[in-house]
């Protein structure tokens, strides 16, 4: 019976600590930015090196880590990033210095 008990109290820890963890990453909170539309430019950058879908990933991570970049979506079969962001925050430059810090060669399209 009492191996019955410690069971139980294992079970139950193991659920508190599923349901904490897992409450308290949705729990983070989101920056809301305002930006005015005339403000935001879409580019289309080639780059080279990306192999598969966590290449994808790994850019979009780090592009969109730049203040000012609204979206960005990679494709590594089209060998390209499209980015979208606010010209008053970020520039091309920047976004260029990026790609390269992140081992991928960009090009222009």
């Amino acid at each position: 019976m009492k191996m019955k008990n410690i069971v139980i109290v294992l079970l139950i820890i193991i659920n508190v600590s599923v349901v904490t963890s897992c409450s308290s990453s949705d729990s983070k909170s989101r920056k809301v930015i305002t930006v005015k539309e005339s403000d935001i430019v879409k580019e289309s950058i080639g780059v080279n090196g990306m192999t598969c879908v966590g290449c994808e990933v790994t850019l979009e991570e780090n592009i969109s880590k730049i203040e000012g970049v609204v979206s960005v979506k990679a494709s590594h079969t089209d060998k390209e990033a499209i980015i979208e962001f606010d010209s008053t925050k970020t520039d091309i430059t920047t976004i260029t210095k990026t790609i390269k810090e992140s081992g991928y060669k960009p090009f222009n399209k």
